[in-house]
């Protein structure tokens, strides 16, 4: 049996991480292009996974069989998303 969760639980550890991250979901759910090497994209599948005291992120670009990780793929900002997640 586990104890009890800490009361910092909810706030990350690395906030622009977890930011991109939910813009990568973002994008993914609303088939949003997002930027690679310049170009236009499209996000087939993301995956995430623990990475020491963090999380890492992998990004699944459609037509391309390899993954990305996440610091690598830019976000697409629409003009009234400037300034919200």
């Amino acid at each position: 049996m586990t104890g009890p969760v800490p009361g910092n639980q909810d706030q990350p550890l690395d906030e622009a991480s977890y930011r991109h991250h939910l813009l990568l979901l973002k994008s993914m759910h609303c088939a949003r292009p997002v930027v690679h090497q310049g170009l236009n994209r499209f996000i087939s599948c993301l995956t995430m996974n623990r990475d020491g005291g963090g999380i890492s992120m992998t990004v699944y670009l459609a037509g391309k069989a390899e993954g990305f990780d996440s610091s690598e793929i830019q976000i697409k900002h629409s003009t009234n998303e400037r300034t919200t997640a």
